[in-house]
């Protein structure tokens, strides 16, 4: 044998060798990547190491998840669809893609493949912590505490139950409680992203900070002579890491002829306690039809928490005031948030009373549905029988409006509301609404 053909042969017993090396580096590289919360610079390191994998699920899988984490879910699906096609059995696969589909609020056929792998594979700690992170995100945390102890029972050092326990029980308000499972999970992955993100969520929040929303809403009137009615609005949102919220909204509109500008603030506080609150108020410097001022609080509380087949139920309440050039309002309203069990559909009945700028109280209840038909679309409706505020007149109303929500990539939604408002002894008056959202 020559020695160009042993430089070939060893050439060639060399190349699986490398190639592993380079796998196995590219995948360690982007895990501890991953790990400090760079998803943009993990992606194409795993994108790379899926082009060398023969066999791609491991790095498909790695890959959704750093897209999905980025919110990228149509790409994130694209890839796990692709790779289910070739091992259409793979059990990490399967529960990628219902780790994708839960993020999108698709719980009902999240759920439904992870019930089918604990039918075969009742020990998967990896699918009972996903049914119990399933079970937190539909506001069920006594179930999802039941499939967390599970996965512990069987896994005492399982960092995703350990964490699992700390979300279900902050969600409940029992902070305490929840910082001894936090504490475990420290102890056990002390540099690990989801502990790091927990401890400082200021600093290792991976979600978007920022939201601009912009809208305009057309109205008609079926009086002639009443048709000239332009709303349009700008909203800045500031988002944070435990899910409170600061937000600023200018809104200028135009009917009949006058103008008024609005500009509201407002925020959102303790949103993963027991009783999360909002707060707002608003100022029309001259005004017309809009009110001079108005202040409104609201909030909510779990009445069920989701562990039987009832599903779970929020009670909710709003109490706003309102002061307009011809006198004030005032409204109160309690509601419910029914989250119907192993679906994604959810109900928001609500009664309240209304009182008029005459002094006048005026019995209020409306019905809201709505349903997440896709990790992309979500539609609903809402009807209701209430006295509302327009240019000054305080009447009774038959409302009924239904809407789209659209995601659009990434960073994008758009919705798009039509609304009819039968206002008693007066006119009728159909509205469409669009908006852009974009979140970065």
């Amino acid at each position: 044998m020559n020695k160009f053909s042993i430089t070939l042969l060893s050439l060639a017993l060399m190349a699986p060798a490398a190639f592993a090396q380079d796998y196995e580096a590219l995948i360690k590289q982007a895990l501890q990547l991953r790990d400090q919360c760079n998803m943009p610079a993990a992606e194409p390191l795993l994108r790379q190491a899926q082009t060398l994998a023969k066999d791609k699920s491991e790095a498909s899988y790695l890959l959704g998840m750093v897209l999905a984490f980025q919110q990228k879910y149509g790409d994130a699906m694209e890839v796990l669809n692709a790779a289910l096609k070739v091992k259409p059995d793979d059990t990490e696969l399967q529960l990628g893609r219902a780790t994708v589909l839960s993020y999108q609020g698709v719980y009902q056929e999240a759920g439904e493949t992870v019930e089918a792998v604990l039918a075969k594979q009742p020990n998967n700690t990896e699918a009972l912590t996903l049914a119990g992170r399933i079970a937190f995100y539909q506001k069920h945390p006594v179930a999802a505490q039941q499939r967390f102890n599970q996965a512990l029972s069987l896994d005492s050092g399982n960092l995703d139950a350990l964490l699992g326990l700390y979300d279900s029980y902050m969600q409940q308000g029992q902070s305490d409680k929840a910082r001894l499972y936090l504490d475990r999970a420290a102890r056990i992955a002390p540099d690990h992203i989801d502990v790091k993100s927990r401890q400082r969520p200021e600093q290792y929040n991976a979600l978007p900070h920022h939201q601009i929303s912009t809208g305009y809403s057309r109205s008609t009137i079926n009086i002639p002579g009443l048709d000239s009615w332009h709303d349009r609005f700008v909203e800045y949102r500031h988002l944070q890491a435990d899910g409170d919220q600061q937000y600023l909204r200018v809104e200028h509109n135009d009917r009949f002829g006058a103008n008024d500008t609005m500009v509201e603030a407002g925020l959102a506080l303790q949103q993963k306690s027991r009783l999360p609150l909002e707060a707002a108020v608003g100022v029309t410097p001259d005004y017309h039809f809009m009110p001079h001022w108005f202040g409104r609080v609201q909030a909510n509380t779990p009445i069920t928490d989701g562990s039987g087949d009832a599903g779970t139920v929020l009670l909710t309440g709003l109490l706003q005031y309102s002061s307009y050039a011809n006198g004030d309002t005032k409204r109160a309203q309690i509601g419910l948030e029914y989250y119907l069990p192993h679906t994604d559909v959810w109900l928001t009945p609500n009664i309240g009373v209304v009182r008029d700028q005459n002094g006048l109280n005026t019995f209020a209840w409306g019905l809201g549905a709505n349903w997440q038909m896709s990790g992309t679309t979500r539609i609903g409706g809402s009807y209701s029988d209430a006295p509302e505020t327009e240019n000054l007149v305080t009447t009774d109303s038959k409302n009924t409006s239904v809407y789209w929500r659209q995601n659009l990539g990434t960073s994008f939604v758009f919705y798009l509301t039509w609304s009819q408002f039968k206002r008693e002894n007066s006119y009728t008056r159909r509205s469409v609404d669009a908006t852009l959202q974009y979140s970065f």
